[in-house]
């Protein structure tokens, strides 16, 4: 969509709720935010400052936007989105409507955990106009939620999948881990063959990745324990085999299904402008990123409208995220769309020394494939790619900004 004419910009809305009821071991979001701060309850003073901030901040930065922006998608995260009790949710979507038109939005997704839903809950926000639900299942072994720190039970995993259908949701993804350092691939045929056959539409799957500072990562090291790239690289086979064998084809890395995410292709691909409200959440807008840093909430409180930082996306040290997200995608990185969005040409970007490296990096492990379009990896390479990358220490990039939450190689699991 163009402005000419008088025409408005798509704007996705984004929403982040910095709150979770566990620490999650596999987790490299929650590092960042203090366990004081993370749990706190909606009767808590953070709670209550945290809603009062972001009814602050959607007030002060609404009205230039809707001059130049049509919002068509809405994602709320975290965090753990629907952490929110009924009465907050109503109050946070009662400021985003009554400072958006919300008329000509296609996608409203809410981000989950199985132990915050109720039926009253999904009612409601099925009411509000949310058409997407994502729920952080992640296992159906008791043991193995138990051993990355979750907060639900298998049984309520199912029970919570059933209540969003009972509540009017016919679009539900879940999201899944493969590849723990103990998990075999008989654990991972039956998590899938399960998965499956649940009223289900949509599964995220991802591989573990031992994250710096994490529980696990530190009950790793301590015991100079490994994960195996072979086993990671046949239990995403497996899945991946499982779901498309059900009628469940991966359209891009790690999602599966349809019909299609277009919040998460709108972030990888930064095909449109997004506003990112809330402590840890960052925006994309008018060629700019620009946010909030994760694990500061007071500081998000006491000033939720000047951002933490503020970077143009022309600047050498964003190319190689940028570059690195739409590497995920079938599609990869657009020249012209990289030239629009950055202002900078993708191939004066492909020469800097931090892009080279990564490239290098990721070339390891794939055919990079390069014409006047742009650049993309052959798809059936992808998952080796980005799950390879696991394996890789994040690097340290120059010029990189403090609490700027991208990173070179690929998503990890949602923090709900």
């Amino acid at each position: 969509m163009s402005e000419a004419g008088g025409a408005k910009r798509p704007l996705l809305l984004y929403v982040n709720t910095p709150f979770c009821n566990s620490k999650c071991h596999f987790c490299d979001w929650v590092v960042k935010v203090p366990i004081g701060d993370l749990r706190l309850g909606p009767e808590s003073e953070g709670r209550r400052g945290h809603l009062d901030a972001l009814k602050i901040q959607i007030a002060e930065q609404a009205p230039a936007l809707t001059e130049r922006y049509q919002p068509e998608l809405m994602y709320w995260g975290g965090g753990t989105a629907s952490i929110l009790s009924c009465e907050e949710i109503q109050t946070l979507h009662g400021a985003m409507a009554g400072s958006f038109d919300m008329s000509g939005i296609l996608e409203a997704t809410i981000e989950s955990s199985p132990e915050s839903l109720t039926l009253e809950k999904l009612t409601l926000l099925r009411g509000l106009g949310f058409n997407r639900i994502s729920i952080g299942v992640q296992s159906f072994s008791d043991a193995r939620l138990r051993m990355i720190g979750r907060a639900h039970s298998a049984v309520m995993a199912e029970s919570s999948i059933e209540l969003a259908r009972q509540a009017g949701f016919d679009n539900i993804n879940i999201d899944l881990i493969v590849g723990f350092p103990d998990q075999d691939l008989a654990e991972v045929e039956q998590m899938m063959r399960h998965a499956v056959s649940l009223p289900v539409n949509h599964y995220s799957i991802y591989a573990y990745r031992a994250s710096e500072g994490t529980v696990l990562r530190r009950r790793l090291d301590r015991a100079n324990a490994k994960t195996d790239l072979r086993n990671q690289l046949a239990a995403y086979q497996l899945a991946s085999d499982i779901l498309t064998e059900h009628g469940f084809p991966e359209y891009t890395f790690a999602y599966f299904g349809s019909p299609i995410c277009q919040a998460d292709l709108a972030y990888y691909q930064m095909k449109l402008d997004w506003i990112g409200f809330g402590s840890g959440a960052f925006s994309v807008i008018e060629g700019r990123m620009k946010g909030f840093s994760a694990g500061k909430l007071h500081s998000y409180i006491a000033n939720p409208t000047t951002f933490d930082y503020d970077l143009s996306l022309a600047e050498e040290s964003q190319a190689g995220s940028l570059i690195g997200f739409a590497l995920t995608t079938p599609e990869g990185v657009d020249a012209k769309v990289f030239q629009e969005r950055t202002g900078t040409s993708l191939w004066t970007a492909l020469e800097y020394q931090d892009v080279k490296d990564y490239l290098d990096q990721l070339c390891q492990y794939g055919r990079l494939i390069t014409d006047e379009a742009g650049i993309r990896f052959a798809r059936e390479d992808i998952a080796k790619v980005f799950i390879s990358m696991n394996w890789h220490e994040q690097p340290q990039q120059h010029g990189t900004v403090e609490g700027v939450p991208v990173e070179l190689g690929m998503p990890t699991p949602a923090p709900v």
